[in-house]
C-alpha cells in the first residue's frame, strides 16, 4: 500500500512538472547560454537532483534543463527553491498576491491605566483659627463643596476677641480699624461676615467656617465637637472637573511616545464612547520590577462622568514612517527564519528568506531579501509551503533510492 502511495506521489509530481514547463518556456529554460560564461552543468529547476553535463530534458517532468554557471547558485540552495502548484490543487488560480512597495507602517499601541485626580488641583482646607468645631456641614468623603460654602461653625475665643476689637476700632477709626479688619480676614472671615459683626447678639459665640476651595471632599480629618489648632488639616479636596489618566508603558515602547501625542481613551462606565486627549507627561523614571514608565493624559471632565479610580484603556497611534513593507500574512516562519513566496508565474513561486525590521498592525518592514515591485503570496502561502515540503520529501526519497 505504501509503495502505491509513493508511486502516486511521483506520478502527481510528474504531471505538475509537465504543466510547469508551459510557463517556464518564457523564463529560465529559454534563456540562452552566455558564451562568455562557462556552464558547469545543466539542472532541472523542479527536480534539482536531475543533472547533466549537456542540455536536455528532465527525466522526471520533461522540463528543459537550466545551465548553472561558474559562481552561480544552483537550485539546491533554499533561497532559490522553485515551487509549482499542480493543476489539480485547490486555489491554483487567483492565489492572493501583494506587491512589495513603500507604505506607511501604521502601528497602534494598546495601553491600560486608571483615572485619577489632577494632583495640581488637590487642595487642603485647614482650620483658620483655633477653636472647637461644631455643626459640621461636611462630614464624609465624596461630598461636593464650592468656594465660600459653609462647612462648619466654630467656637473660638481668639475669634471672639478679634471681633470685639473690631467693634471698638469702628468707633475710633483710622489705622486701628484696618488692622482689626486684616486680623479677622486672617482668621478666615470674609467681608460679608465682618460687616455683620456690629449687629451680632452678645450671646452669639459661633462663626461660620467657609470653604476656600471648590471640588469634592476626598478625605476628612475632623469630627463634630473636635478642638482644633490654627492650621490643622480639616479636609482634603480634589477638583474632578479635570482628571488625569495614568497609563503604564513598557520600556521598549517609550521611545515611540512623545508629548502632545493623541490618545483615544475609553472606560467601562461609558460603553461605546471614547475621548481623545493628548499625552501631557512621560515619567523619566522606570519601575525596576516591571520595566515600565507612567504616562499621563489630561482629560476634561466638566460633568464628572469620569469617576476617580476607574479602569481605563488607551489606544495610541504611533508615528508611521514610509518604508518598504509586505503584509504580515505573507510571512511564514521556519523556526526563527522568516520567509515568503515570490510569484514568478501564476503557478510558479520562489521561496525567499527575508530580513524583517519593525512590525506594524498589518505590515512588516522589509530590510532585505525582497525588492520593490516584486509580488508575494498572501493567504495561499500555506498551500505553496505544503507543496514545497512535498517536493523536498520527494527529493530526499529519490536521493535515498540512488544510494
Amino acid at each position: 500500500m505504501m509503495k502505491f502511495s509513493h508511486l502516486a506521489v511521483i506520478a502527481f509530481a510528474a504531471m505538475g512538472g509537465w504543466f510547469a514547463a508551459r510557463f517556464w518556456a518564457h523564463g529560465l529554460a529559454t534563456r540562452e547560454v552566455d558564451a562568455s560564461r562557462k556552464a558547469l552543468f545543466y539542472q532541472s529547476p523542479m527536480h534539482p537532483w536531475v543533472k547533466s553535463d549537456k542540455p536536455g530534458q528532465c527525466t522526471v517532468c520533461g522540463m528543459d534543463l537550466v545551465p548553472v554557471f561558474e559562481g552561480g547558485k544552483n537550485f539546491d540552495n533554499a533561497t532559490d527553491r522553485i515551487v509549482m502548484l499542480p493543476s489539480g490543487s485547490p486555489n491554483v488560480i487567483n492565489v492572493p498576491i501583494a506587491e512589495v512597495k513603500k507604505q506607511r507602517l501604521v502601528r497602534t499601541l494598546c495601553v491600560a491605566g486608571m483615572i485619577g485626580e489632577d494632583e495640581s488641583r488637590h487642595g487642603v482646607i485647614s482650620a483658620p483659627v483655633e477653636g472647637r468645631m461644631d455643626g459640621l456641614a461636611m462630614n464624609c468623603e465624596g461630598q461636593p463643596v464650592s468656594r465660600r460654602q459653609p462647612i462648619a461653625t466654630i467656637f473660638s475665643r481668639t475669634l471672639l476677641s478679634a471681633a470685639n476689637d473690631y467693634k471698638l476700632a469702628l468707633d475710633a477709626g483710622g489705622p486701628k480699624l484696618d488692622q482689626a479688619k486684616r486680623r479677622l480676614e486672617q482668621y478666615g472671615l470674609v467681608w460679608e461676615q465682618i460687616r455683620e459683626i456690629p449687629q451680632r447678639q452678645p450671646d452669639d459665640f459661633y462663626f461660620g467656617v467657609l470653604s476656600p476651595l471648590t471640588g469634592t471632599i476626598v478625605k476628612s480629618y475632623v469630627n463634630e465637637g473636635q478642638y482644633v489648632k490654627q492650621g490643622e488639616k480639616l479636609f482634603e479636596v480634589a477638583d474632578f472637573t479635570r482628571v488625569w489618566c495614568i497609563f503604564t508603558v513598557y520600556e521598549q515602547d517609550i521611545p515611540l511616545i512623545h508629548e502632545r501625542q493623541i490618545v483615544t481613551v475609553s472606560v467601562p462606565s461609558l460603553a461605546g464612547e471614547s475621548i481623545n486627549a493628548r499625552v501631557g507627561f512621560i515619567s523619566p523614571n522606570l519601575d525596576e520590577g516591571t520595566r515600565s514608565a507612567r504616562v499621563r493624559v489630561v482629560l476634561e471632565n466638566p460633568d464628572r462622568r469620569l469617576k476617580n479610580k476607574a479602569f481605563a484603556e488607551g489606544i495610541i497611534e504611533l508615528d508611521a514612517a514610509e518604508v518598504l513593507a509586505v503584509p504580515r500574512s505573507a510571512v511564514l516562519w521556519a523556526g526563527n527564519i522568516p520567509r515568503v513566496y515570490v510569484e514568478i508565474t501564476p503557478v510558479l513561486y520562489q521561496q525567499r528568506e527575508v530580513r524583517l525590521g519593525r512590525v506594524g498592525d498589518a505590515l512588516w518592514e522589509v530590510l532585505g531579501g525582497l525588492k520593490e515591485g516584486e509580488r508575494v503570496v498572501l493567504s495561499g502561502n500555506m498551500l505553496i509551503d505544503g507543496q514545497a515540503q512535498l517536493d523536498s520529501s520527494m527529493r530526499n526519497s529519490a536521493a535515498d533510492s540512488r544510494l
